[in-house]
C-alpha cells in the first residue's frame, strides 16, 4: 500500500510538470492539491489546532521525524481527551510521562502504513485479500503496533530452585483490536454495539454517527466522523490517513499483567496459575539489565501478546477468553472441593489445578450475546453462562477478562472421575488415566462408563506408583525389583483396562464378563472382579463401592487394581497340564518360550501368530487328550509341517471371545487355513460349531465330534481372549 500511494502522488507531480512543460510559456499554472488530500498528517493535526497534546507526545516518544518522512495511520484523541487521560492517571501533562511512557502511549495510536477504513477492516492473508467475501473476512481484526509493555518486577514463586527470585519482564509488541460493524457481522454477534460495550463499559458505539457510516471503535475509543466530511470516517493526507477518537487509548496490559496488577480479585486464580509459569526469552537491554519473558506450559499462555493466533505468517485473528471467578467465589469453591481432601493448595495434583485454571478459559473471543446461545470451553464441554453470572468485562491486549460470579466446572469433575480430582488418596491412578489421555473419554454425558478404581496404596503394592519429583507414573521392575517410568503401551493397556465403555449396575450382586476399553475380558462375579493378571496371581480384588454418577456412569472402588498382564503364551507355559501341547507349539516355532521384553527383560513367552487378531477363544488339549490322540495316530509329526501346523491352528478360535455363559453359540472360524477346492488359490478358514449354555460349553469339530468343555477348566482370562481346557483335541478332516 505504502508502494501504490507514493507512485500516484508521484503520478500527480508528474502531471503537473507535463501540463507546465507543454503549457503556455508565460503562465505555468499548477493544478490545485484535491481537497480531500490537504497536507501531511502532522500539518493537517496543526491547522485544526486542538491536537497540541498529541503531537508533543509523538515529539517526546521521537516519531515526529518519521512520520513527517514516511506514510503512517494516525489513531488521535484530542486536547480534552489528553486531558481527561491525565487526570484520571494522577498527571497533568506530557511532561509527567518518562521517555519510555511516552513511546508505549504514543504507539497505541499508530500503524505502521496508511490504510483506509476499508484496508483497515481488511487484511491481506494468505495471499489474498480477505474481503467482505473472503473466507475470514473481517475477522483479522487485531493490528500489530510498535507497543509493548515497560520492563516490570515480578517475583517468582513456583519454579523449583529460584522460588522468591525477582526478576524483570519484558513483552511482545502490542495488538489493537479493531472492533467494527463488519466485524460483529462476520463474527456472528451483535452489530448495535452491545456486544461491544459489554466488553468496553464506559465506551462509545456510533454515538453521533450518520445514518451511512457503521461503528468502527480502536480498543476503547471511538472513532469520530471526519468533521470536515462526515459521511467518513477516515481523514486522507498526503502522508497517510488519520483517525480521530474520542479518548485516549491507554497502556494495554495482557491478561497476565492484568491479572497480576489485580491480586485484590484475582490473586487466588493467578496463584494457581503460576505453578505453571516458566521464564525464558532472556535478553540484555540497552541498559544492560537482564529481562525475561513470562510462558505457561499446559494452560493457555495468557502472557502471549499474540493470544491463539501464534502463526506469526498471518495477521492475529483470536483472542484469549478469560472467565476469572474473584478470590472469595474462588476460595468457596476449593473449600467445598479439593480442600476437603488435601490439606493446602501445595498438595494438591497438578493434573486437578489444570482443570480448574483451563476450564475458565476459551481460546477464543467470546461475547455475551454468544455466550448466551451457548458455550463450549476449552475441553469442549458445554457451559452455562448467562449475564448474571459475569460481574463485568475487560479487554486486554491479548483478550477479554470476565469478571466471574461462579467457577465454571469441566464435565470430568462432575462426570464419572470426577472424585480422582479430589480425593488424594487416589491421586495416582488420576495420573495415569490422565497420561495415558484417558480422562476425556470419561468426560462426556453423552457416553455411559463404568470406571474401577483402586487406592494409591494398593497400586503402589501391585507395583504403580506417581512420581511427584519427576511427573512421571513409575512402575516397579518385575525382575530387579527397581522403580523406572512405566513403558507407555503398558501404562495405557492398565489404565484402559480399568474402563468399561456402558454401564456396570449389577456388579454387587450379579455376574457376567465385560470387555474393557484395552480389548481384554474381566469376570465380576460375588462382589468381586477379576482381570486375567488377577486370575492368574489369585489376588483377587474386592467391590468395596459403588458410587452412581447421575450423569454418565458408575466409579467402582475396588481393594486392589483389575489387571490383565498375562498373555495367553505365558498361560500355556505355566500350566503343567498343558506341557504337551505347549511342547509341540515350541518345536513348530510358534511359541517362543524364551522371549524376554526388552524394557523389563521379563520372560514373556510369545504366541506368534496373536498379532494377527485382537481376539483369541483356544480350546486347549490337556496332556492326558495329547496322549490319547497320540495313541490313536491324531497327532501328526512335527516333521509334516503343513499337517502339525493345520493341527495346532484349529484349535484357536479367531476374531472372537467366547465364555461359558450361555450368550453366544454358532459357527465360528478356526485360524487353520486351507486352499478353496474350487479355484485352489483363495485361502478359507476351517470352522468349529460351538454350543453354548451357562456353565455348560461345548464344540463340535469337522468330524462331529462334540467335545464338552468342564467349567471347572473353562473360562481362563488372558490378554485377546479366554482359554478353555478340553479333555479331546478338535479333528479339522
Amino acid at each position: 500500500m505504502m508502494k501504490s500511494l507514493r507512485l500516484f502522488f508521484a503520478a500527480i507531480a508528474a502531471a503537473g510538470m507535463i501540463v507546465g512543460m507543454v503549457g503556455c510559456s508565460d503562465h505555468q499554472e499548477r493544478y490545485e492539491d484535491p481537497p480531500w488530500l490537504g497536507g501531511s498528517s502532522i500539518e493537517t493535526l496543526e491547522e485544526r489546532g486542538n491536537y497540541t497534546t498529541f503531537l508533543k507526545l509523538m515529539e517526546k516518544a521521537n516519531y515526529t521525524d518519521p512520520i513527517s518522512k514516511q506514510l503512517f495511520t494516525l489513531f488521535v484523541p484530542s486536547d480534552e481527551a489528553f486531558n481527561a487521560y491525565f487526570q484520571s492517571i494522577g498527571k497533568t501533562s506530557v511532561d509527567d510521562l518518562t521517555k519510555d511512557e511516552a513511546v508505549q502511549l504514543f504507539t497505541l495510536h499508530v500503524l505502521r502504513n496508511p490504510r483506509s477504513r476499508f484496508q483497515l477492516i481488511y487484511e491481506y492473508a494468505w495471499s489474498e485479500l480477505q474481503g467482505p467475501k473472503g473466507e475470514y473476512a473481517s475477522l483479522f481484526h487485531r493490528k500489530s503496533t510498535p507497543s509493548t509493555s515497560i520492563p516490570y518486577k515480578e517475583t517468582i514463586k513456583y519454579v523449583p530452585g529460584r522460588e522468591g527470585e525477582e526478576v524483570l519482564m519484558y513483552s511482545g509488541e502490542k495488538n489493537v483490536p479493531l472492533f467494527t460493524y463488519e466485524f460483529f457481522g462476520d463474527f456472528g454477534g451483535e452489530r448495535d454495539g452491545s456486544d461491544y460495550l459489554f466488553m468496553y463499559p464506559g465506551s462509545t458505539w456510533e454515538l453521533n454517527y450518520p445514518s451511512n457510516i457503521k461503528g468502527m471503535n480502536w480498543h476503547n475509543a471511538m472513532v469520530i466522523p471526519n468533521p470536515l466530511i462526515p459521511e467518513e470516517l477516515e481523514v486522507r493526507t498526503a502522508s497517510g490517513f488519520i483517525y480521530f477518537l474520542d479518548r485516549v487509548v491507554p497502556p494495554m496490559p495482557s491478561i497476565e499483567e492484568y491479572l497480576l496488577a489485580n491480586p485484590d480479585k484475582y490473586g487466588l486464580y493467578y496463584d494457581i496459575l503460576q505453578r505453571f509459569a516458566a521464564y525464558g526469552g532472556l535478553k540484555i537491554d540497552e541498559q544492560k539489565r537482564v529481562l525475561y519473558r513470562k510462558s505457561y506450559d499446559l494452560v493457555f499462555n495468557l502472557a502471549e501478546e499474540r493470544g491463539p493466533s501464534t502463526n506469526t505468517d498471518v495477521p492475529p485473528q483470536n483472542m484469549w477468553s478469560a472467565f476469572i471467578p474473584t478470590n472469595t467465589v474462588l476460595q468457596d469453591y476449593l473449600d467445598n472441593s479439593v480442600l476437603k481432601y488435601y490439606p493446602s493448595l501445595d498438595s494438591v495434583p497438578l493434573v486437578t489445578l489444570y482443570y480448574i485454571l483451563q476450564t475458565q478459559l476459551s481460546g477464543a473471543l467470546a461475547v455475551i450475546s454468544k455466550l448466551e446461545k451457548g458455550y463450549f470451553n476449552s475441553f469442549g464441554d458445554a457451559v452455562s453462562i448467562t449475564r448474571s453470572d459475569i460481574k463485568s468485562g475487560y479487554m486486554c491486549s491479548n483478550g477479554v477478562v470476565y469478571e466471574m460470579n461462579k467457577v465454571l466446572e469441566p464435565n470430568v469433575f462432575t462426570c464419572v472421575p470426577g472424585l480422582l480430582f479430589i480425593d488424594k488418596n487416589y491421586s495416582t491412578m488420576l495420573f495415569a488415566l490422565d497420561q495415558a489421555n484417558m480422562l476425556s473419554s470419561l468426560s462426556n454425558p453423552e457416553s455411559d462408563v463404568t470406571v474401577f478404581a483402586s487406592t494409591n496404596e494398593k497400586l503402589e503394592e501391585y507395583g504403580i506408583r506417581y512420581n511427584a519429583t519427576s511427573s512421571i507414573i513409575e512402575s516397579r521392575g518385575p525382575i530387579d525389583g527397581k522403580w523406572g517410568p512405566m513403558n507407555s503401551t503398558e501404562l495405557t493397556m492398565f489404565s484402559q483396562d480399568q474402563i468399561y465403555k456402558g454401564l456396570l449396575p449389577d456388579l454387587a450382586t450379579g455376574e457376567g464378563y465385560a470387555e474393557m476399553s484395552s480389548g481384554n475380558y474381566v469376570n465380576y462375579s460375588n462382589g468381586q472382579v477379576k482381570g486375567a493378571e488377577n486370575m492368574f496371581s489369585g489376588v483377587i480384588p474386592n467391590i468395596e463401592e459403588v458410587i452412581e454418577n447421575e450423569r454418565n456412569g458408575f466409579l467402582v472402588k475396588v481393594d486392589y487394581p483389575v489387571v490383565s498382564r498375562v498373555v495367553m503364551g505365558k498361560y500355556i507355559m505355566s500350566d503343567p497340564d498343558l506341557s504337551d501341547f505347549a511342547q509341540l507349539l515350541i518345536d513348530t516355532k510358534l511359541l517362543d518360550s524364551k522371549y524376554k521384553d526388552p524394557v523389563t527383560k521379563e520372560n514373556i513367552p510369545n504366541l506368534k501368530f496373536l498379532a494377527v487378531s485382537k481376539y483369541w477363544t483356544a480350546f486347549l488339549p490337556t496332556n492326558a487328550a495329547m496322549a490319547e490322540a497320540r495313541a490313536a495316530g491324531l497327532v501328526p509329526q512335527t516333521s509334516s509341517v503343513d499337517s502339525i501346523t493345520s493341527f495346532i491352528m484349529y484349535h484357536f478360535v479367531k476374531n472372537d471371545v467366547v465364555f461359558d455363559d450361555g450368550l453366544r453359540s454358532g459357527t465360528f472360524i478356526t485360524n487353520r487355513t486351507y486352499k478353496d477346492p474350487i479355484d485352489g488359490k483363495t485361502n478359507l478358514n476351517s470352522t468349529v460349531e460351538i454350543m453354548n449354555s451357562l456353565n455348560n460349553l461345548s464344540v463340535k469339530d469337522f468330524s462331529g465330534q462334540v467335545i464338552n468343555v468342564d467349567h471347572a477348566q473353562a473360562d481362563i482370562l488372558v490378554r485377546k481372549g479366554v482359554v478353555h481346557k478340553v479333555n479331546s483335541v478338535l479333528k479339522y478332516y
